[in-house]
């Protein structure tokens, strides 16, 4: 039996004034697999993830998220898409003046109204320990490291149990031990929980140890898809370049 699709790229292009930042790029991702998306900077690795919750609208071509075409979606209907999507930002993107928990509690106070107070402390707390953060619940995010905040920032992207997970750069300005550490903790997310992954990546180490699948963006065009295998045997040069980094 084949897998279900999760998110699927139907030749989108996206243009930013006269620059042509994706040209007529499709491919597909299963449910419950991890995607790495590598490439060098400028060849529209954020722009995809930007174009899958739809921050950013194709010029061109079909976005689906579990079949269902976002690209044109009503505001209304596309909040419900969005439900399904957590989004870690490059910088974890906390506020600055909330502690630990209330940074995680803000999503399922605004979307799950219903909640009790108690149910969204166990809810916070079971994340917290998820990523080995319980004992700085209280702490706000100036006084955390960067894999802190890169773990506080991966816990409030879970918090809502999504499907699809959109990670940018998770291993961008930390050391490389801690880059390990949030490197198993979305293997443990995908294994675990099922969860779609889709990470942009300038680390090659990183994506051997997490992707199924491998996308090489070079001047907004996809040159490179594949698992790493079948990327090996590549006669793209940029292709070739990146997988052999290492």
């Amino acid at each position: 039996m084949s897998e279900a699709t999760a998110v699927e790229f139907k030749n989108v292009s996206k243009s930013f004034g006269d620059r042509k930042v994706l040209q007529d790029v499709s491919f597909q991702i299963e449910d419950g697999k991890a995607l790495c998306i590598l490439g060098r900077s400028g060849t529209g690795k954020s722009v995809t993830l930007k174009l899958m919750i739809r921050l950013l609208t194709p010029d061109v071509g079909s976005i689906s998220i579990e079949s269902e075409d976002i690209a044109h979606l009503p505001e209304k209907e596309l909040s419900r898409v969005r439900r399904k999507i957590g989004f870690l930002f490059q910088s974890a993107a906390l506020f600055d003046s909330f502690t630990v928990a209330d940074n995680l509690a803000v999503p399922l106070r605004h979307f799950e109204k219903t909640m009790s107070p108690k149910d969204v402390q166990h809810t916070v707390e079971e994340l917290l320990g998820q990523v080995g953060l319980v004992k700085d619940r209280d702490k706000l995010p100036g006084e955390l490291s960067g894999g802190m905040r890169k773990r506080v920032g991966l816990a409030r992207a879970l918090i809502l149990n999504p499907t699809l997970l959109l990670v940018d750069e998770p291993s961008s300005g930390l050391d490389p031990i801690t880059a390990g550490e949030i490197d198993a903790l979305l293997l443990k997310v995908k294994q675990e929980r099922h969860t779609t992954l889709v990470i942009v990546t300038h680390d090659v180490r990183e994506a051997r140890k997490i992707a199924d699948t491998l996308a090489v963006l070079d001047q907004g065009c996809l040159v490179g898809y594949g698992t790493l295998e079948e990327l090996k045997s590549s006669e793209n040069e940029v292709v070739r370049q990146l997988i052999w980094e290492c």
